[in-house]
């Protein structure tokens, strides 16, 4: 699914970076990431625009976990005695 290092670059389309930017926002899966960089090099403007947009809701969603994940020694201490 996703380009190794040394693939032949293809064409991607629009089903494709969205399907890696659900596979980047749901799961932050690294190579999703990846091809999402890649496509908002695109000329078409749309697969840009649809990229650059799947990118930031990863962004917001991974602001959103940070902020409710709880990082004080206590916290973390919690987590391992009742999780």
């Amino acid at each position: 699914m996703f380009l190794g290092a040394g693939a032949e670059e293809t064409d991607m389309d629009g089903n494709y970076v969205f399907l890696c930017g659900v596979m980047w926002c749901r799961f932050g899966q690294q190579d999703a990431g990846k091809e999402l960089l890649r496509a908002t090099n695109s000329v078409d403007p749309d697969m840009k625009a649809l990229a650059w947009a799947m990118l930031a809701r990863g962004a917001r969603r991974l602001r959103d976990l940070e902020r409710l994940t709880p990082t004080g020694s206590r916290a973390i201490l919690e987590g391992n005695l009742c999780g």
